[in-house]
């Protein structure tokens, strides 16, 4: 049985007769060959979802749009032309095979789709073929890189919706030809979704209690601290007695950085033009792909830290009988302090993926802001439903210009 597994578009009027090379493909080499009958079907699905496909495998002439048309080869030229559009997105390899060989001259054929693969008498080749080409792609030498990451984040459940993330950072890090307009400050916001992945299957075996969630959304912040073993305030939570905590320190500070540093970047990917140029001129040192770049590689070591421990601690009747509910005097001391924290500090107020404006965890009232500074004068609970469970003050302030 292989250990890997390759997920192959396959288009072929006539697959439903190979299902033996189908098997195996799957249990012999690791290679899942999901088949389409027409041209359309196929090509409709690698556009849905590009990224989840490691080849593609067609067959010389097929379908184009139904199955109620004769096979031929518009379909398979029309295949290839989209194929070679897409690898703008992503160069995804594609072979072709054929069970009549002798339709066209082969020499013709060849100058027009390249080598091919008889059906029965070049399977071994085309099987060998296909692995090296998938193994040698970009995605499969990045992955080869970081095999204990991705392997962790399989353990915890999220690698479906951390993988991508990842990847769009480590392919152009390895690779820096292959993305050549990478966009450093366009992925601070991913990584903290990241965050939010991890949190949630801590949350999933009560590593982080339902009290750091605000109607089912991640707060960050709250999150961080329980699992620090610091006092959650908002939330009202704190993990065991004082001096206890489920992350080491280094954890911690991984965390701290991206919330802290990723903060001031983070804004929704889909903007328009001017959103970009405003956002590139306002945070240039995140120009610098260093940035980004380390705080990926630290986040891939969280990663690690998270798979070995969550799989170890996953009873949750357990682990919430350590989640303890701070005194009400005790929350209210901790929400003065952190108002005093505050007062009379100077800011640039920054807006998060949300369109909330804020300085760190206090609530700002504004539509937007230019330049200069804004020093916080009054600090007060924020009672505003939408923004509480994210930044528990309210801040009044004057504007400084310098």
């Amino acid at each position: 049985m292989a250990n890997n597994k390759y997920n192959i578009l396959w288009i072929d009027d006539e697959w439903d007769k190979m299902t033996t090379f189908q098997r195996e493909c799957k249990e012999l080499y690791g290679l899942y060959l999901e088949p389409f009958r027409t041209r359309k079907d196929g090509m409709d699905a690698l556009d849905r979802d590009i990224d989840h496909w490691d080849a593609v495998l067609l067959d010389a002439r097929m379908f184009d749009e139904n199955d109620n048309e004769r096979a031929s080869l518009d379909g398979l030229r029309k295949a290839k032309q989209r194929l070679d559009e897409l690898s703008i997105r992503r160069a995804i390899p594609y072979f072709i095979s054929t069970g009549q060989p002798d339709l066209i001259s082969d020499q013709i054929f060849k100058e027009s789709f390249g080598e091919y693969y008889v059906k029965g008498n070049d399977d071994v080749k085309l099987v060998d073929d296909m692995l090296k080409a998938i193994e040698n792609s970009d995605s499969q030498q990045v992955k080869a890189i970081y095999k204990d990451v991705f392997s962790g984040l399989d353990k915890i459940g999220v690698r479906q919706y951390v993988e991508p993330i990842l990847m769009d950072i480590l392919i152009p890090l390895h690779l820096p030809a292959k993305e050549p307009n990478f966009k450093p400050v366009y992925h601070f916001n991913q990584l903290r979704q990241l965050l939010e992945y991890l949190f949630r299957a801590c949350n999933k075996v009560g590593l982080v209690p339902d009290q750091c969630m605000a109607d089912g959304r991640v707060n960050l912040n709250q999150c961080s601290l329980y699992l620090a073993g610091k006092d959650a305030e908002k939330s009202g939570v704190r993990y065991g007695e004082k001096g206890k905590r489920i992350i080491p320190e280094y954890v911690e500070s991984i965390i701290r950085a991206i919330l802290e540093f990723g903060n001031i970047h983070s804004h929704t990917v889909e903007l328009e033009e001017d959103d970009l140029q405003k956002i590139e001129g306002i945070f240039r040192t995140a120009q610098s792909r260093f940035i980004i770049f380390g705080l990926t590689l630290q986040i891939c070591e969280a990663v690690i830290w998270f798979s070995e421990y969550i799989p170890k601690h996953d009873d949750k009747e357990v682990n919430l009988l350590l989640c303890n509910e701070l005194q009400r005097e005790e929350s209210t001391r901790n929400e003065e302090d952190g108002a005093n924290k505050y007062r009379n500090r100077e800011f640039v107020p920054v807006k998060d993926e949300d369109g909330i404006w804020h300085c760190e965890e206090c609530y700002v009232k504004i539509t937007s802001w230019e330049s200069g500074k804004m020093e916080l004068t009054e600090i007060s609970p924020n009672t505003d439903k939408r923004t509480n469970a994210k930044y528990p003050y309210f801040a009044r302030y004057k504007i400084i210009y310098k």
